[in-house]
């Protein structure tokens, strides 16, 4: 079923810790169940519009000249368009006729696949552990320690 688009609005922020986009509702009013597409340059995202809030405050529905937080999947940029999917009713086809369609022709069976013998379990390689670096000197252990107790 093709898809009309719609511009609604556009995204004015993303807050990416708690993956919501703030949208500036300019054209259309968007609500609750919308399907939505938000597109931009490097962004191509399209999800149900399952919660939406102004001012923390939740509402079902949002009209032109609000500025509404709306929970996304993925992440989306400022000055992304956010389009309504409304779906459009096309020209209705009938249905094939059965008549002419012809049973599936059987498949001649494939010849049984030889037993492959199964081969011994391979060992694991030893683990080597990191060269360890050097001891320092004496003399440069103690210059640290009397370093931090002069302090």
């Amino acid at each position: 079923m093709p898809l009309e688009r719609k511009k609604v609005g556009e995204v004015f922020h993303f807050y990416t810790k708690i993956g919501v986009a703030a949208i500036r509702v300019t054209d259309d009013g968007i609500a609750i169940g919308d399907t939505v597409q938000i597109q931009g340059p490097s962004t191509n995202l399209e999800q149900p519009v399952e919660a939406l809030q102004i001012e923390h405050a939740v509402v079902s529905r949002a009209g032109p000249g609000q500025e509404v937080g709306m929970k996304v999947r993925d992440r989306v940029r400022e000055k992304d368009f956010v389009y309504k999917l409304i779906p459009t009713e096309g020209p209705v086809r009938p249905p094939m006729a059965k008549a002419t369609a012809k049973p599936p022709a059987k498949k001649a069976k494939a010849p049984a696949k030889k037993a492959r013998a199964k081969k011994a379990p391979r060992k694991k390689a030893p683990v080597r552990r990191k060269a360890s670096r050097a001891p320092r000197s004496k003399a440069r252990r103690a210059s640290r320690r009397s370093r931090s107790r002069s302090r």
